[in-house]
């Protein structure tokens, strides 16, 4: 681990509380200067931390800044790397030419806004400065079932968000959580071959939440469908909470046999419904989840039928 992030994991363990650089370098093994400069840095970052000749360094609380080092100490899980931008085109995007130049996985990598963001069918995804966007790249030989990666993207995120906020969250099949009846994070799911193996090779999860979006930054045409967790821009929770706590949920669920409770969570079941896969149209009514995540639908021509892709719409 980097002197800076060595500095910030303690000044985090220990708010409010001054140190001076000669005790820090010692904990650490750095020189005096060495620790000088790593706190200048975090300054630069957005950290505000208190500097005391007599006293020496201290962290103020309260601030939510995003940086590896803050994502790594609330992750807390050893071999995965963690990589954090100002801005990029897409995480998703990142994330492969990470896996192309070498990078191992498990990774988190998150960006402060997306100048690309992608959603479900090519669509974009509404990415500005307020909300969390990171993907989540992990081994898919240690997934038992690829095919139900995406919903349990969805229950885990849908758990630690109900925790960190207190707020209500249901799922749209197959993977929208939804708030307040809008959509409040969007998850993409895209998978690889193992050509030597065979079955899956790297998984990417990306993930896109409208923490603290302010509600009148929102397109014209998306202000009826689309919500935030804080439509004021205000969050008491920090976007690596955020990234920490969604991480762990996810991997969690992946390990357990959770598909009743992805089906008690999806708002759909029992509703009318039109399937929208490609340029077809088809009314019925969602009956409920497979134990592989695919919706089971009613066709009003009384058809039964398990779908695993599309999309659907609620018929008012």
């Amino acid at each position: 681990m980097e002197v800076k992030s060595e500095v910030l994991h303690y000044l985090l363990d220990h708010p409010e509380e001054y140190v001076s650089g000669v005790k820090l370098g010692e904990m650490i093994g750095c020189s005096r200067m060495a620790v000088c400069k790593a706190v200048a840095s975090l300054q630069k970052e957005g950290y505000y931390i208190l500097s005391s000749k007599k006293l020496g360094y201290r962290l103020q609380m309260g601030f939510d800044v995003l940086s590896e080092a803050a994502v790594e100490k609330d992750l807390g899980l050893s071999g995965f790397s963690v990589h954090v931008y100002k801005e990029l085109d897409s995480t998703m995007l990142e994330a492969k030419r990470l896996l192309s130049s070498g990078a191992k996985r498990p990774m988190v990598i998150a960006a402060l806004k997306q100048s690309g963001g992608r959603g479900r069918l090519g669509r974009e995804f509404f990415s500005p400065e307020g909300g969390v966007y990171f993907s989540l790249v992990l081994d898919g030989s240690a997934i038992g079932d690829a095919d139900l990666i995406t919903i349990a993207a969805a229950l885990g995120i849908t758990r630690a968000m109900e925790r960190l906020t207190g707020i209500e969250c249901s799922i749209k099949w197959v993977n929208d959580v939804y708030i307040r009846g809008k959509k409040a994070v969007g998850i993409l799911t895209e998978g690889s071959m193992n050509l030597e193996g065979g079955g899956l090779g790297d998984v990417v999860i990306g993930i896109g939440i409208n923490l603290k979006i302010n509600e009148n930054d929102f397109p014209p045409e998306l202000r009826d469908k689309a919500t935030s967790f804080y439509p004021d821009g205000e969050s008491p929770i920090t976007r690596s909470k955020v990234i920490s706590e969604c991480t762990k949920e996810i991997l969690s669920v992946i390990g357990s046999d959770f598909v009743d409770e992805y089906r008690s969570r999806c708002f759909v079941i029992g509703k009318n419904i039109t399937v929208v896969r490609g340029s077809s149209e088809r009314d019925g009514k969602a009956i409920g989840v497979s134990q592989r995540g695919r919706l089971i639908v009613q066709y009003d021509n009384e058809e039964f039928a398990e779908i695993s892709s599309g999309e659907i719409t609620l018929k008012m």
